[in-house]
């Protein structure tokens, strides 16, 4: 059974302004998504890579630093980020479906090591023949 809303229900809602959304942070977990935006680090290097971030047109690798700041990475340039708005972001992340699968296979396809070269046939050009 639907109850009606009286029309004083309807006159304050009505009144109610929206509030525009303000675009937040969008965080992907995982090694396929920060490869896109930098390279991959050496061991025991400062950076410890997480995943990617992007927020409007700011978009780049999401980097934590030895002191637990978040960072983007865009190369080799770093962008300090606020923590508690990362933090969120982070917490509702989607993480990657098996780590270590993608940690085993570069996030480009590779060729085989012994391929068959293509076979490529030339044919004759057909002359055109003026009467």
């Amino acid at each position: 059974m639907q109850v009606q809303p009286s029309s004083e229900t309807v006159a304050v809602n009505s009144k109610q302004l929206r509030k525009p959304l303000k675009p937040g942070w969008r965080v992907v977990l995982g090694r396929a998504a920060w490869s896109r935006h930098t390279h991959e680090r050496p061991e025991g290097d400062e950076l410890k890579l997480l995943g990617s971030v992007s927020k409007g047109a700011q978009v780049g690798a999401l980097a934590m630093t030895v002191e637990g700041q978040y960072v983007q990475v865009v190369g080799d340039h770093l962008t300090p980020l606020k923590n508690k708005e990362v933090a969120k972001a982070v917490a509702k992340a989607p993480k990657e479906p098996n780590p270590e699968f993608s940690r085993q296979s570069p996030p480009w396809p590779v060729a085989p090591k012994q391929t068959v070269a293509p076979v490529v046939i030339l044919k004759k050009r057909r002359v055109a023949v003026m009467p």
